[in-house]
């Protein structure tokens, strides 16, 4: 077999083909945890895949905005010698503590309900000039000549109002207002539709991606009642223009997502990740449960990797099964955090090299 480049390997090992291995994705640190990691022996500011001397997976959204446009202006609020107060991109307040040891703390968010249609109309009106890059198809072409994997996003119809009205808000809104919830994933779904049919047919659209982040550590965070009337329609839409042309869809949810992962399955949502294993996320079970007909990424186990080194090896031997079998790509189950070693993070990378056949 010749050699593969990074997408290649996506592609075949998420449609079980023969392939020389799956791509190797290193651990993502936290800021914290890689200020550790140039103090125990990584070179600072070196890339992690440059260190190892490998190729990374790269994933890139076509350049077809379908969320805010303009997106919001950021302003610092308030900025000490611990943590900087500022409204992001996205509108939400937020403070952001400076050491890189946790995340960010969210403290208002823009959309309020009702009253915010206004706005939300305009940011996300499908006919807003420059929502479709001039080059977006030269930028797409030259990225997969790269070895980059494509994605066009297929909408957020739980986490964008969960991440711009804040849980405890959206909650309410789904008994207060649920005609609301609709008329914003509708505007998200149309532009999703809308750059969806511009990608259709000029490039290889590899997935369709999603991030709903909708569990919590012992399940979903709404029924599946809810689930079929606020969110299957949208999906719905999004697959019947994607399926003739695209296999794969891949979402993006945190936490225990066990419950939901028929009906994703229902409608084309077929690579999940990244499959936490502190939610009871084993790849294993779920490969035994779900078949061939759901992928993962994910699912090694965030604190093995900072247990030792006999623990990276036994984690590694308990995912082997579904590794060796296809439709999955191993990798840490979420971002590292700094009570991992960089020695534990080098036997981990050993360990799959040896694991791949890579040298």
């Amino acid at each position: 077999m010749s050699k593969l480049n990074c997408r290649e390997r996506f592609l075949k090992t998420m449609r079980y083909e023969s392939v020389d291995h799956p791509p190797l994705v290193l651990p993502g640190p936290w800021p914290a945890a890689r200020k550790r990691w140039e103090s125990e022996g990584l070179p600072e500011g070196v890339d992690l895949y440059d260190f190892f001397e490998l190729s990374q997976l790269k994933y890139s959204c076509l350049k077809l905005e379908t969320l805010f446009l303009p997106p919001f202006e950021e302003t610092i609020l308030e900025k000490t010698d611990e943590f900087v107060i500022k409204i992001n991109n996205k509108g939400v307040t937020e403070k952001n503590f400076l050491d890189g040891s946790s995340m960010p703390e969210f403290i208002e968010y823009p959309i309020k309900g009702r009253e915010s249609l206004g706005w939300l109309r305009e940011k996300m009106n499908p006919d807003t000039p420059g929502r479709f890059a001039a080059d977006w198809l030269e930028q797409a072409k030259k990225a997969q000549a790269d070895g980059t994997v494509l994605l066009v996003n297929g909408g957020m119809y739980f986490a964008f109002l969960n991440e711009h009205m804040g849980t405890e808000t959206l909650m309410m809104t789904y008994f207060d207002d649920p005609e609301f919830i609709h008329e914003v994933n509708d505007l998200q779904c149309t532009l999703c539709e809308r750059a969806l049919t511009e990608a259709i047919g000029k490039i290889q659209i590899d997935f369709v991606g999603y991030h709903e982040d909708m569990g919590y550590k012992n399940g979903s965070m709404i029924s599946m009642d809810m689930f079929r009337e606020f969110m299957t329609p949208y999906y719905r839409r999004i697959e019947k223009i994607a399926r003739p042309s695209i296999d794969l869809q891949m979402l993006d949810s945190d936490g225990n997502i066990w419950e939901l992962i028929p009906l994703w399955l229902e409608y084309g949502i077929n690579i999940l990740c990244p499959m936490e294993v502190a939610a009871s996320m084993d790849v294993v079970a779920l490969r035994r449960k779900f078949g061939k007909e759901l992928r993962m990424t994910g699912g090694f186990d965030k604190r093995i990797l900072a247990a030792g080194k006999k623990e990276i090896e036994r984690e590694l031997e308990r995912i082997r099964p579904v590794i060796e079998e296809g439709g999955y790509i191993p990798t840490i189950d979420h971002g590292t955090p700094p009570d991992v070693s960089f020695a534990n993070v080098c036997h981990y990378v050993q360990c799959l090299k040896k694991m791949f056949g890579i040298s």
